[in-house]
């Protein structure tokens, strides 16, 4: 865990990223909040609230009695709001500190271009 972000955010994101890279299915039961406490050494409320925060998104639903599963479209609705994020936030926060530091649209184009891709 670090700092810069609030540890619910962060176990929300951790959540996401085992649906959006396959780790979980459509209909997989997710850990419980008890084990999520557990693994990150957080308060059970902070996994509660993660876990609420991605149920009231759609990405989880609670089968009575089972646990929390993955919503169907979950990996979807992650992947179009973080699209949405990348393009519309990280982007601009992007050219604008290039802007600030005198590089151009065209010099981070060929220095993207030249970097390998990261898996």
């Amino acid at each position: 865990m670090n700092e810069s972000q609030p540890v619910f955010i962060q176990i929300m994101e951790r959540i996401e990223n085992d649906i959006i890279t396959g780790a979980y299915q459509t209909d997989d039961l997710i850990i419980s909040t008890t084990r999520i406490s557990k693994l990150y050494s957080v308060n059970p409320t902070t996994a509660v609230k993660a876990v609420s925060k991605l149920t009231d998104a759609g990405i989880l639903y609670k089968d009575r009695g089972i646990g929390m599963r993955v919503a169907a479209g979950a990996r979807e609705k992650i992947t179009e709001r973080r699209r949405s994020i990348f393009l519309n936030q990280t982007i601009d926060a992007l050219l604008k500190e290039a802007r600030t530091l005198g590089i151009s649209v065209e010099e981070m184009v060929s220095i993207i271009q030249e970097r390998p891709t990261i898996k």
